[in-house]
């Protein structure tokens, strides 16, 4: 007696045991699942590009830190269209439109826009610095006037206007914490829209006293919110409205993932009571495996509550992930007590029966995918990292209520008998099917073997086209708000994104220093010598042009002193006299020391690759520009897309090595044997292939969300193998007999893993309902995995086993 004998063995006295203490089994699982449920209100929802990375990890510290001294560089962009902005009607509506932001929206600092922006001359040695707009223009010659105020003052070009004066732009400053507070209960919080908090317990180091806490997920919405209310006022064909930015694409984000978690849930609850219903013809069938698919679907999303893990686009996949899983083990254990019940009309006996043949086979199959889901948990993406986390321990709850809840309600439930068919009415349309595949698979193994070498070879070719690419805007639908006004911002105003740089002097005063402000110009002037493809520095904004229109307003308004002054004393009591005027745009520009500066690069919202090899390309040139004048680093929104995409291909590398590694090893002590275990493993490589060409024919790239499905489809493809080869072995075994092993194999759980391949696929498909077009993709790839692994075992499986096993006294 092996050990799977053995285990299978322990298995049936376990479902004795259940059997007798059925009541008592399913009256402990409902408290505790209800205990942890009460948990479950507690769920954040995270959606911003900060949220992707550890807490911990060195970026986001160094994120949080900009933050912190200079606020958030999420703001939100609106950017108004019309034939001319210099148009006393437009101009006149603009400012009512101004005002009524600054008037309505809770929790910003304020609102940029030509009403406001800062006009710096001078009068008689005198610096004044007002709104740029402080009486509205009455008529043409106030136009003119006020247009040639703008178009001299080149810090206004591509940000206040457009080239062809027919877009400005209006900013929301949001504030960077919460009016929450950090005193009211952990339990309560939102993660911040900026989406900050990832531990409810925990409050960021780098916030002032370490006690407050960045603006509210739900602050953040009603921002957005309210903004649109706004927009809907003021909107007409000639003054054209575009809300953009980081933080409306993360809202965005987090409005498709709540309308499409409530989508994805339902049709899979349906597409599950249908499968169930046409395969058990029971209502029984239907309900009880949907009884612990609900239970372990609240149990897992619990977890993430209490653990304070927030509900991301990676997590968005979870609950339908869950809800085909633990229905396919459903259906592998119904399938076998259903038939045996009808023979026997025992229930205690076909329970019995049922645990001992698919008992351990749903075991191995649960910690398979379980497996190949945890390969997540060490990724330096946090979504990711959760993905693996949660999934896996969802599988792993998912499979103790099959093998433990299922079996109790079973044995309190009252089945109807139903007659057995005759047996000249035995054999279905799937069963000769099955029966048709077997005797295909064994008497042409070669010729399988040969076309499926030649087409992995084929695929393998063309998979090696495949491109990387991540592109959150392109995740939206082409006629989405944000993403039309993005496309609309970066065209006409050359960038929506920022990528911010902190020059960091390290010494008390080191701005003052010409030599640095000359670099910083230089720089400003210059960078986009390293730009490449559709990459481009629209917009350099820093501190020296504070300096510069400060210099030119002291000295006559005279253009030829719009420079840096060569004395660093001039510099610093030029300073002083700026901040003294009252305007307080210098506090974000600078650190209270000055001796930290930030440079703000406008960049179109473009693919992260295109963006990471410029940051790499600039780090080398500001490193050789700055010396050791100053140390210079990348920070902001626009770098943490780049920087977590990166992380994520290295991560999927080591999940893909970690999850194929474990689960030919549980492969391996499955079966029994090293040769025909490593062997096995052959057929769930082409999935992945296959995958990869239909990705490369379809243009669908390796982004952060197809980079997951590799691990996922090795885990669930798996599945299949498992039990096949389980029955295969037992089969095979017992009657020395390749074809008759393979033909008993498919006759009996044939059906269930077709079944439970229906099932799962169809659980991914209904990802094709997304807003999203990367919910879309992945859904599609995912159902095509799974259904070309059902046709690798039914066919290669059998061709290998048939040409490999031929001594067989000596398995």
């Amino acid at each position: 007696m092996n050990w799977r004998t053995k285990t299978e063995s322990k298995i049936e006295l376990f479902s004795d045991w259940l059997f007798e203490n059925a009541k008592i089994t399913i009256v402990v699982i409902f408290v505790l699942v209800a205990g942890i449920a009460s948990q479950l209100p507690s769920l954040k929802i995270d959606t911003t590009t900060e949220g992707f990375l550890h807490k911990s990890d060195p970026m986001r510290v160094q994120y949080d830190e900009f933050r912190d001294q200079f606020g958030r560089d999420e703001k939100l962009m609106i950017a108004v269209k019309t034939q001319n902005i210099f148009d006393l009607d437009f101009l006149e509506k603009l400012d009512r439109f101004h005002h009524a932001l600054e008037d309505e929206l809770p929790n910003i600092k304020g609102v940029d826009s030509l009403i406001n922006a800062r006009n710096t001359y001078g009068i008689e040695g005198e610096l004044i610095v007002e709104p740029l707009i402080d009486n509205l223009p009455q008529n043409n010659e106030d136009l003119i006037s006020l247009k040639e105020t703008v178009t001299n003052n080149s810090l206004y070009k591509n940000s206040l206007y457009s080239e062809d004066f027919r877009m400005t732009t209006v900013t929301i400053d949001t504030e960077t914490y919460s009016n929450n507070g950090a005193s009211q209960d952990a339990t309560n919080l939102e993660f911040d829209d900026s989406l900050e908090f990832d531990d409810s317990l925990e409050f960021d180091d780098d916030s002032i006293g370490g006690q407050r806490l960045y603006l509210t997920d739900a602050e953040n919405d009603e921002i957005i919110s309210q903004t649109q209310q706004i927009m809907q006022r003021f909107n007409d064909d000639n003054f054209e409205i575009y809300l953009s930015g980081s933080a409306a694409i993360a809202g965005i984000f987090k409005q498709a993932l709540m309308n499409d978690s409530v989508i994805f849930i339902s049709l899979m609850m349906i597409v599950i009571m249908i499968v169930l219903f046409v395969l058990f013809r029971r209502i029984s069938g239907v309900i009880l495996p949907l009884s612990c698919v609900s239970l372990t679907l609240i149990m897992t999303v619990s977890l993430m509550s209490i653990f304070s893990a927030p509900f991301t686009m990676a997590t968005q996949i979870m609950p339908t992930f869950l809800l085909a899983v633990v229905t396919s083990a459903s259906i592998h254990l119904l399938a076998v007590f259903y038939k045996d019940f009808a023979k026997t009309n025992d229930k205690k006996k076909s329970l019995r029966y049922a645990m001992g043949h698919s008992g351990l086979a749903i075991i191995m199959t649960s910690v398979t995918t379980a497996v190949g889901l945890w390969s997540f948990s060490f990724s330096g993406v946090a979504p990711v990292a959760d993905l693996g986390v949660f999934a896996s321990s969802g599988v792993m709850v998912g499979l103790v209520f099959t093998l433990v809840f299922l079996p109790a309600l079973v044995s309190v439930t009252n089945f109807k008998v139903v007659k057995q068919k005759s047996s000249e009415d035995e054999h279905s349309l799937m069963d000769r099917a099955l029966i048709g595949i077997s005797v295909f698979a064994t008497t042409r193994p070669k010729l399988i073997i040969s076309v499926s070498t030649v087409l992995i070879i084929c695929a393998a070719i063309i998979a090696a086209q495949l491109r990387f690419s991540h592109f959150p805007l392109q995740w939206l639908p082409e006629d989405n708000f944000a993403r039309v006004a993005t496309e609309a911002v970066d065209e006409n105003l050359k960038g929506s994104l920022t990528l911010e740089v902190i020059i960091d002097t390290e010494k008390t005063n080191g701005l003052y220093n010409p030599e640095l402000l000359r670099v910083i110009d230089d720089v400003s002037k210059n960078i986009n010598s390293i730009s490449t493809g559709n990459m481009f520095v629209g917009k350099v904004i820093s501190y020296i042009d504070v300096i510069k229109e400060t210099n030119r307003a002291l000295n006559e308004n005279r253009d030829e002193y719009y420079a840096i002054p060569d004395d660093s004393d001039l510099i610093a009591q030029e300073f002083l006299l700026f901040e003294s005027s009252g305007n307080n745009d210098l506090a974000s520009l600078v650190d209270a020391n000055y001796s930290k500066a930030r440079l703000t690069l406008k960049t179109p919202f473009i693919d992260s690759l295109e963006a990471n090899t410029f940051i790499d390309n600039a780090q080398i040139y500001l490193d050789q520009k700055f010396g050791s004048l100053a140390k210079v680093t990348f920070t902001g929104i626009g770098t943490l897309m780049t920087v977590t995409f990166e992380e994520a291909i290295y991560s999927s590398a080591v999940s893909y090595i970690l999850a194929f590694s474990l689960i030919t090893i549980l492969m391996v002590l499955l079966i029994g044997n090293l040769k025909i275990g490593l062997i096995s493993m052959i057929p769930n490589l082409l999935p992945i292939v296959i995958l990869s060409t239909i990705m490369v024919i379809f243009k669908m790239p390796l982004d952060m969300f197809t980079l997951l499905i590799g691990a996922i489809a090795l885990g669930l493809a798996v599945d299949d193998t498992v039990h096949f080869m389980h029955n295969f072995r037992r089969y095979e075994l017992q009657y020395n007999d390749v074809d008759k092993a393979v033909r008993l194999t498919l006759m009996g759980t044939g059906r269930a893993i077709t079944l439970t391949s229906i099932v799962l696929a169809l659980g991914f498909l209904v990802l094709t309902f997304s807003q999203m077009n990367n919910m879309f993709d992945f859904g599609v790839l995912t159902a095509s995995a799974i259904l070309v692994a059902l046709l690798a075992d039914f066919f290669l499986m059998p061709a290998i086993m048939k040409l490999i096993i031929k001594d067989r006294a000596s398995l």
